[in-house]
Parts: structure tokens; C-alpha cells; sequence
């Protein structure tokens, strides 16, 4: 699937600056311009929202996460936005410099799907984070990478830039493993551009579809991971 605009000219013209996701493994990320949000609208409702992670020091530590983590990739994803169902296999932190494609300024969570390892690159900079439990948006989770399955934080979870709390690269680190564990199941909305084994945009977009990491995806309540630069409103 194409990427379809949701915004104006200006919008397509900043989204250099909202991404700098690297989804090769390297780069530094970028804080983009405030702006609006609209967009196409989901059937699920939200049970509760709220901000999450402020810090350093919550929840459980993130040692061991990275103890799996493979040297090898596969190729599953095509262009365009979806969703990556599978097995997480590693949280590969900034500071996790014994893996392979480890990334300074990113998180890369490995995923297990069809039988191989897949890069999902999350921005931990100078970002904010919240997390929602709603149903899951788009088909049953079920391993693979559902091209075309898309997430509006706004329409699908009603979820607004007021809800997140801005953190430290340690403090969004530590928030992912607050909610993930390697060895369960995941799902996490993304943009996979000309690298097969790799997709990024894990954050509100302002004119393309958000990204977000959904933990328990297979249960009655799944947990919505949210990301938004620092002055991004919507």
C-alpha cells in the first residue's frame, strides 16, 4: 500500500523532520513542527489512556532483554504502512552495543515472524510516551505483516498530544520494558520504506499513519505503546 496524505503540502514537506528514524540503524532523529491531526477513523474504543514512563527508574529494569538478540534478519516486510504481528525476541537498547545493528538513538525491537528475525526501530529521543489499552485496530493478530493495516492515535484511540509525558531516552527505554517481554507476543504499527528486514515511524505522524507497539495484541485488552515529539500537538 501507498502511503496516502492526510495533510497539506506542508505537511509532507516537515515529515523529514518528524521521522529521522534510521530504520537502517543509523542517525539521529528529529523533532518536528506542532501541527493537527485528522485522518481516516478506526471501530475501536479506547478503555482507559494515560501517560506512562516519566524517567529512569520504573517498572521492572530492562536487563536481559537483549540476551537473544539474533545477527541475522529476514525480508518479509514490503513498502507501505501495516502491522508486524510476531514473537518478541529482543529489546535491543542504545546502550546494547553487543548486537548487531544496535542504534544510538533508537530502541530496535526484534521480532520473530515466519521464521526469521525482523528490526522494528523505535525513536527514544526526545520523545513523549503514553499507553492506552483499546481493542486491536485492523484484522485478528495473526504472524506476518499486514500491509495496509493503519493506526490514527486521534480516531482509533482517542488518544491526544495532552496524554503523553515527555522522558528521557533511559526513561523510554525503561518504559517499554515496564510493558514487554521477550518471548511474547507482539504487534507494532510501522512504515517499512526499501529495507525488507526493517520498518520505523513508531510515533504519531502528522501526515501519515501513526505508528504504535501493542503488547498482549491477542487478548480482550490490548496495551497501546504511544510515542510524539516533544512539540508535536494534536
Amino acid at each position: 500500500m501507498m502511503r496516502v496524505p492526510r495533510g497539506l503540502l506542508l505537511g509532507l514537506l516537515l515529515l523529514g523532520a518528524a521521522c529521522g528514524d534510521a530504520a537502517d540503524g543509523s542517525g539521529a532523529g528529529g523533532s518536528p513542527s506542532s501541527s493537527a491531526s485528522g485522518g481516516s477513523g478506526g471501530t475501536s474504543e479506547p478503555t482507559s489512556t494515560g501517560a506512562g514512563g516519566v524517567g529512569g527508574a520504573i517498572g521492572p529494569t530492562c536487563e536481559g532483554t537483549a540476551a537473544a538478540c539474533a545477527d541475522t534478519f529476514g525480508d518479509v516486510f514490503t513498502a507501505g504502512n501495516g502491522r508486524a504481528d510476531g514473537t518478541l525476541v529482543a529489546i535491543v537498547r542504545t546502550t546494547d552495543t553487543q548486537c548487531t545493528a544496535f542504534n544510538n538513538d533508537h530502541v530496535v525491537l526484534q521480532v520473530a515472524i515466519g521464521g526469521a528475525v525482523q528490526r522494528l526501530v523505535v525513536n527514544v529521543e526526545g520523545v513523549a510516551v503514553a499507553s492506552t489499552s483499546a481493542a486491536l485496530v485492523g484484522p485478528a493478530f495473526a504472524e506476518g505483516w499486514h500491509l495496509g493495516a493503519v493506526l490514527e492515535y486521534v480516531d482509533d484511540l482517542d488518544l491526544h498530544s495532552d496524554a503523553f509525558a515527555q522522558v528521557t531516552v533511559e526513561g523510554a527505554e525503561a518504559f517499554l520494558c515496564q510493558h514487554l517481554v521477550p518471548g511474547d507476543p507482539i504487534s507494532v504499527f510501522a512504515y517499512a520504506e526499501d529495507n525488507p528486514s526493517s520498518a520505523h515511524q513508531i510515533h504519531f505522524n502528522e501526515s501519515y499513519p501513526d505508528g504504535a507497539i501493542v503488547a498482549n495484541p491477542a487478548s480482550e485488552t490490548p496495551t497501546y505503546l504511544a510515542f510524539r515529539f516533544g512539540n508535536q500537538a494534536f
